[in-house]
């Protein structure tokens, strides 16, 4: 198992432990670093650092980078090898729900159809961004029900694409399942919708950084996701990739993305670079600085190393929690086992709130879903200890019975 926790700044109060990585990745060390730079970059630079800054990212100092090109550099080196992607194909992108709006607005995918097929277990930002479009413009979202076993039903998404579809939209990695979905079934989809015409959307955010992605092998045409769980980076930092060769003209689109944007045109005129259309407004990079500091870790350890030590650590766990009675609700084969174990239980908020009073950090989904991740930063030793404290708490029942006031206050994030 590796154990990369002097990487990253250790949970408070001491002996915590931060089993959430699907949420939110602990800091890593050098991050305050990188913050203070950018301070230094915006203090003695001003508006110059946008042409220029040292380059605090990559192996050279002097290696030309500055806030404009910022996005597609960090795309180039750091999100295409997190994909198994070619140079010249990602981009940073605020958050996921930009991306697919962004998406939507462009008429290419729609030239031969209307309809987008999507899985129930799609994340808001997905299915809400399909409704909105769909009564804007007549998209078709064809929703593919879960099958008896609460997991995407594989064979019904590809039933689901025919003449009319337009894209595919599935989650690598659903959200709140923990399923990962295999390589040769994404392969089997994009094989289909390509033959008739339409695009492969995948939003990977609950893959990023913990397991070895190749958008090339699962024949991704757009793979969406972001750094903020497993990666480490933080919100403000997604990204997107698009397939070589992709033309995509979004509507949707900003002054970045503009062929010469100092030309102040009066109409638009798109980049030729097709990832620098799906930039908006005017950067911000502040968040740029602390973005790959995560992915430096997670690609100098090694993804398949990532991705071995995650499915050694969630056999663990799952072997001490099902030894104790507990019900797993994500899946237990490894080549369907993502980073995250979901259990069901009674009443998880509660649960997770016990759990915080003993500083083990989980998350809760529904009131009847615990999540967990053990990653990287965390030890065996934490994994068992946090099991044994699950399946003490369901074992006695107490935490149903506790009076309100006995428990944590619940904020609006969990």
């Amino acid at each position: 198992m590796l154990d990369l926790r002097t990487a990253y700044l250790a949970p408070e109060p001491p002996g915590a432990i931060e089993l959430r990585a699907f949420t939110h990745g602990l800091m890593p060390r050098t991050v305050p670093a990188m913050m203070q730079r950018f301070v230094a970059d915006w203090q003695q630079r001003g508006v110059d650092a946008w042409n220029r800054v040292p380059n605090h990212w990559g192996p050279d100092p002097d290696a030309p980078v500055g806030w404009w090109t910022l996005p597609v550099y960090l795309g180039d080196h750091f999100i295409a090898p997190l994909l198994g992607a070619p140079p010249g194909t990602c981009v940073m992108q605020p958050n996921v729900h930009w991306t697919l709006q962004c998406l939507l607005s462009a008429p290419e995918p729609f030239a031969a159809g209307a309809e987008v097929v999507l899985t129930d277990d799609a994340f808001p930002s997905v299915r809400h961004s399909v409704q909105q479009w769909a009564s804007l413009v007549g998209l078709r979202p064809r929703t593919v029900p879960a099958g008896e076993d609460g997991f995407v039903d594989r064979d019904a998404v590809l039933a689901a694409i025919g003449p009319g579809t337009a894209l595919v939209v599935l989650s690598h990695v659903g959200f709140t399942t923990g399923e990962l979905l295999p390589e040769a079934f994404l392969r089997a989809v994009a094989d289909r919708v390509h033959r008739h015409g339409g695009l492969l959307v995948v939003d990977g955010y609950h893959a990023t950084g913990s397991y070895p992605v190749r958008v090339d092998a699962i024949g991704a045409d757009v793979y969406v996701g972001g750094l903020l769980k497993e990666a480490s980076g933080s919100s403000g930092n997604a990204f997107v990739y698009l397939r070589p060769g992709l033309r995509l003209t979004p509507r949707l689109t900003g002054w970045f993305g503009e062929a010469d944007p100092f030309a102040f045109a009066p109409t638009p005129r798109p980049h030729p670079d097709v990832r620098r259309r799906f930039l908006g407004g005017t950067t911000a990079v502040a968040p740029l600085y602390h973005a790959v500091e995560g992915v430096r870790v997670l690609l100098a350890a090694g993804l398949d190393a990532v991705r071995a030590d995650s499915l050694a650590k969630t056999d663990r766990a799952i072997a001490c929690l099902e030894a104790a009675g507990l019900r797993l609700r994500s899946p237990r084969e490894a080549e369907r086992r993502s980073a995250m174990i979901v259990l069901e239980v009674p009443a998880a908020d509660r649960l997770c709130a016990v759990l915080k009073q003993q500083h083990i950090y989980t998350d809760s989904r529904q009131g009847r879903y615990l999540r967990m991740a053990p990653f990287v930063w965390n030890s065996p030793d934490e994994v068992e200890r946090a099991c044994r404290a699950i399946s003490e708490a369901v074992a006695t029942g107490r935490y149903l019975h506790l009076p309100a006031d006995a428990l944590p206050a619940p904020g609006p994030v969990t």
